[in-house]
C-alpha cells in the first residue's frame, strides 16, 4: 500500500489514493472522535503550480458534512468528513492543521 493511500477503519468510498495535503488531512481528522466517516474524493492533477502555497477550505455541505477542498502544489482533492458534532469537529481539525502550518479558510455554501 502507498504511503498517500488510505483504507479501513473510518476511510469509506472507492477512491483510496489521497494527495500528500490530503493524507495528513485526513490522518488528522481520523484522530478526532467526532469523525465517523472519511471519504475521498477524485484527484485533479496537472494544474498549474501554486509555488507551494498549499490550502485547505473547509464548508459545511449539511449538519453532519464537512468538505475539505485540498490543494496542494499542482493537484486538488476533495474530501468529505462526516461527523457527529460539527463544530467540535471543524475547529480541532482546523487547529491541528493550522499548528501544521498549512493554510486554512472557512465558506459558505
Amino acid at each position: 500500500m502507498s504511503k498517500y493511500s488510505r483504507s479501513g477503519g473510518k476511510y469509506t468510498g472507492n477512491h483510496t489514493t489521497l494527495i500528500p495535503l490530503s493524507a495528513t488531512a485526513c490522518d488528522i481528522a481520523s484522530a478526532i472522535p467526532e469523525v465517523t466517516k472519511i471519504t475521498p474524493g477524485f484527484i485533479k492533477a496537472g494544474l498549474k503550480s501554486v509555488s507551494g502555497h498549499r490550502r485547505v477550505k473547509f464548508t459545511d455541505e449539511n449538519e453532519h458534512c464537512i468538505l475539505l477542498q485540498v490543494r496542494d502544489n499542482a493537484s486538488h482533492q476533495e474530501v468529505r468528513v462526516y461527523v457527529t458534532n460539527i463544530q467540535e469537529a471543524r475547529t480541532a481539525i482546523a487547529r491541528r492543521l493550522r499548528d501544521a502550518d498549512i493554510a486554512i479558510r472557512f465558506t459558505r455554501d
